[in-house]
């Protein structure tokens, strides 16, 4: 189910698939004056382009999961339409910061009041445009939650699919270069193997995990 709250309906032929599958570990904003209610909460998506030309960009939500409180599940799929700005930025690696990015904003509906915001995280462009594999194919991506207002961690993990629709993308989306040899190195070598260390075997410390879909 997807739906747009808000845009200038314009003809967007390239846009970001977006399935938004579930979340865990949702946290409300309360205190012990004011506890809070039970959570409905819902997903809202946009595209950093559109804000980066001064234009209002369209949003994009799911429905609200109104039994799985602070586990809930949508899979949903939403499709956000994205420009070339998006694209470039994939291919430079951008995105992290400040860059060509879809938003993600986790929200739970109150009744007779605003929704409160439970946290958000973006989607960077490197993310989806790698160059490792076809722009198409659907990748696997979870992120950690940010707080609504300073931007701390903590505030839960979001599952999501995300892949790129449009026509002639492999086309606008070139591979990344193979990398230079390195001068005085060639020829065949053996490996001998041995033991891994401990340290091999660590969870890395990242929020995000990344795999991938095969059709």
């Amino acid at each position: 189910m997807a739906a747009a709250e808000k845009g200038d309906g314009g003809d967007e032929q390239i846009a970001l698939e977006v399935t938004v599958l579930s979340a865990e570990s949702l946290r409300n904003r309360s205190s012990p004056l004011l506890p809070g209610r039970r959570l409905r909460p819902y997903v809202i998506l946009s595209s950093s382009s559109a804000a980066n030309r001064g234009q209002l960009a369209p949003i994009y939500r799911t429905r609200v999961d109104e039994g799985g409180a602070h586990h809930p599940t949508w899979r949903d799929t939403l499709r956000v339409p994205v420009d070339a700005s998006f694209l470039r930025g994939g291919e430079r690696g951008q995105g992290k910061e400040g860059g060509a990015a879809v938003h993600v904003s986790v929200l739970s509906k109150r009744p007779f009041r605003g929704p409160v915001r439970l946290g958000w995280c973006e989607i960077p462009a490197c993310d989806v445009v790698d160059g490792l594999w076809p722009p198409s194919a659907r990748r696997r991506l979870s992120y950690a939650l940010r707080h609504p207002r300073h931007g701390g961690h903590g505030r839960g993990v979001i599952h999501m699919a995300v892949r790129l629709f449009g026509p002639h993308l492999e086309r606008l989306v070139p591979p990344a270069p193979r990398p230079a040899p390195e001068p005085g190195w060639f020829g065949t070598a053996m490996g001998i193997p041995r033991a891994a260390p401990v340290s091999a075997f660590r969870v890395p410390e990242s929020g995000r995990h990344v795999s991938y879909w095969r059709r």
